[in-house]
């Protein structure tokens, strides 16, 4: 029937272009033409976009620079709490738990600025393979979203008072909280664009008019800067998690009849999640969509009344597990708990005694 005749001819197209594909994965180097359903043909000897900064590798110096950058970060912010205004009141006792506060903003500040630099970096790969150059009005779009977001969280936690002592509201180091809390926004800032960027890469059409190889090396590519962003931005909001339930002990220590819910803590990893799975998710979701429109593309579903489906079955099941769709359990648990790790840090500094 003509019918089938023609959707066999389309089977057979997709498979030779998969396995074009699979001959440019083994030899990179050789000068063949790809031509896709509605294709324009190109010769593909030159160099994938998506592997443009991978030379780019840091030098032996990358890590001692990085350490020393935490290093200042980690004494600049002890120093802030040990030196400002409000510690003046621990004495005796209770400057143990003002050492250990601070020792914990130390280590919050001497990681965000060392993974604001790293992750600064990741993001501008990432806008180095927008072809040609990342469109100036979207990344405008992008910090503009992002800088809203980081606002609104902090003014609706900001407004909320931490603590109160009979009741009125207590503002323990409250000056030096806030310009950590405003660094700590810049900081975060090109992480959060990181992941605005990703998901515009994997939803413009006009970034993925290359070769089969090209394309899945891509998707190879943004999956991989999406983990890093990912552990990164993670920690970063865990760290802060953490010090937020400290600071209730230290407040505590200082005034014994003070009343400090432990729900407060619970806000911040909620909050803390929220933003972390509402940028992930949309990156997440916009290169599944472009992975199962290259699926399609080139490994469609077979017509099931034909003789033989099993080849073109096991074909896109292979193409499916290197795009990286339906991805095993044990990545979607790890994801899962980098996601939810605030608020399971949360959930544990309700348990901590009053």
């Amino acid at each position: 029937m003509p019918g089938a005749r023609r959707r066999e001819n389309l089977g057979i197209r997709s498979s030779e272009v998969i396995e074009l594909a699979e001959q440019q994965l083994t030899r990179p180097g050789a000068v063949t033409r790809a031509q896709g359903p509605g294709d324009t043909p190109m010769e593909t000897g030159s160099r994938c976009r998506s592997e443009a900064g991978v030379d780019e590798a840091p030098n032996s110096w990358a890590l001692v620079v990085l350490l020393l950058v935490a290093a200042i970060g980690a004494w600049i912010g002890r120093y802030v709490i040990l030196h400002a205004p409000d510690a003046a009141q621990f004495t005796g006792e209770k400057k143990a738990a003002l050492e250990l506060w601070a020792g914990l903003i130390g280590g919050f500040c001497g990681y965000s600025l060392a993974a604001g630099f790293v992750m600064t970096r990741w993001s501008w790969q990432v806008l180095k393979i927008f072809k040609p150059r990342a469109p100036l009005g979207s990344a405008v779009r992008w910090a503009l979203a992002t800088g809203l977001i980081l606002v609104t969280v902090w003014l609706a936690t900001s407004g909320t008072p931490a603590a109160t002592v009979n009741g009125r509201p207590v503002h323990l180091f409250l000056r030096e909280l806030n310009g950590i809390t405003i660094a700590g926004g810049v900081v975060a800032l090109p992480g959060l664009v990181g992941f605005l960027a990703l998901r515009s890469l994997a939803g413009n059409d006009s970034q993925w008019d290359e070769e089969p190889r090209c394309q899945i090396l891509m998707v190879a590519r943004l999956r991989q800067h999406l983990r890093r962003l990912l552990g990164a931005f993670g920690l970063f909001l865990t760290l802060l998690v953490v010090t937020t339930a400290a600071r209730r002990q230290v407040v505590l220590t200082l005034h014994k009849n003070a009343t400090y819910p432990q729900e407060y803590v619970l806000l911040y990893g909620l909050i803390a999640v929220a933003v972390l799975a509402l940028f992930y998710v949309s990156a997440t979701m916009a290169i599944d969509r472009r992975c199962e429109r290259l699926l399609d593309r080139y490994a469609p579903i077979p017509d099931p009344g034909a003789e033989d489906i099993s080849t073109p079955l096991k074909r896109r099941q292979d193409l499916s597990a290197l795009l990286g769709l339906g991805a095993s359990w044990q990545n979607s648990f790890q994801n899962g708990i980098v996601v939810f790790a605030p608020l399971l840090t949360a959930l544990i500094g309700t348990a901590l005694p009053k």
